[in-house]
């Protein structure tokens, strides 16, 4: 998956967007075929318990940074 970080400074907002959905696709697509790198949103039925706080630092940490 190729994700280029540096940004043109003078890109339009169309640019901005044509290239978000790029990026979205190209990710979605890479995921599809290789479940395996897609991240897991954890989830719980709405009203029947909490995460613990240590959950949030764990998912976000393993999103951003690996």
């Amino acid at each position: 998956m190729d994700i280029r970080l540096s940004r043109k400074r003078s890109e339009t907002w169309e640019e901005l967007r044509a290239r978000l959905i790029a990026e979205t696709s190209a990710y979605l697509s890479e995921c599809l075929r290789h479940p395996e790198l897609s991240v897991r949103i954890p989830m719980i039925p709405v009203g029947s318990g909490r995460f613990p706080p240590s959950l949030t630092e764990a998912f976000w940490h393993a999103v951003l940074h690996e």
